[in-house]
């Protein structure tokens, strides 16, 4: 930590050091809502039909035929329900209760989660009913405001899931194994350019965040705002990978002002 110079040991550094109020507020799934709007896209957002604090207060039957559950305190913590009628909430219920009891902070050591109030948001489901294919997940690391790479998650809830990364210029870079033996092609969404202008605006105020989107319907929709990716120990990049994308995080300014700081109050 004292002179972090890859990717996953900046964002290490960033975790530990940097101030995170503003980051514990946009990754907690429903607050993040309102930094969305404040941006001025809304029009991005994911209908919302339901917030829980309770999982006992949970009325499947004022939920749709289809939705996505999502704790907010966490990450993976999500229920994907194509046809509500093939659901198991009995299983639902206690998956939903372990993950409000869970302090999601402790497993990866990111302290940022252990702020965030645990609660059960229902989202819109991406998707038709009684057809489980997901959306495709672009995944765009943004650096001190500019988004440079993207990271688009193929056949995602299945096991032909691939990671391919790309270049703003939407070329495959091979960053990742998947990448290195990827053979076909990704179409371009039509509003890549659209997409790319929002992930700046939302990158603006973060040293690094990756800023995700799905693409349904030849609309963009917002997924979250990720500040330590892989937990900061990420190791699937291609070798040299993880030195390259550190490259892109200068730490110099916020070092020496954590060090001013330090020595004022000594």
């Amino acid at each position: 930590m004292k002179n972090p110079i890859t990717f996953n040991e900046k964002l290490m550094w960033l975790k530990l050091y940097e101030d995170d109020s503003l980051k514990t507020i946009c990754t907690d799934k429903y607050l993040v809502r309102d930094y969305i709007k404040q941006a001025g896209y809304s029009q991005i957002l994911i209908d919302l039909y339901k917030v829980y604090e309770n999982v006992d207060d949970i009325d499947f039957r004022e939920l749709p035929n289809s939705f996505v559950m999502k704790c907010t305190h966490g990450s993976g913590f999500n229920i994907i329900c194509a046809c509500k009628d093939t659901l198991d909430r009995g299983k639902t219920i206690l998956q939903l209760k372990k993950w409000m009891e869970t302090d999601f902070s402790v497993i990866n050591c990111e302290p940022h989660y252990s702020k965030i109030k645990p609660r059960i948001i229902v989202e819109r489901f991406l998707g038709e009913e009684m057809n489980e294919k997901l959306p495709i997940d672009y995944k765009i690391h943004c650096f001190h405001g500019q988004p440079h790479i993207f990271d688009v998650v193929l056949n995602r809830g299945t096991k032909e899931k691939k990671h391919i990364m790309l270049n703003s210029g939407w070329q495959v870079i091979p960053y990742t194994n998947d990448s290195k033996d990827f053979a076909g092609g990704i179409k371009k969404p039509e509003k890549l350019d659209e997409m790319l202008k929002m992930a700046a605006e939302l990158s603006k105020d973060f040293t690094y965040v990756r800023v995700d989107f799905y693409y349904y319907n030849d609309q963009i929709y917002f997924g979250e705002l990720t500040f330590t990716p892989g937990a900061c120990i990420d190791t699937e990049y291609s070798e040299g990978v993880d030195f390259k994308m550190g490259k892109l995080l200068d730490l110099t300014a916020l070092k020496n002002e954590t060090l001013s700081k330090r020595l004022v109050r000594v």
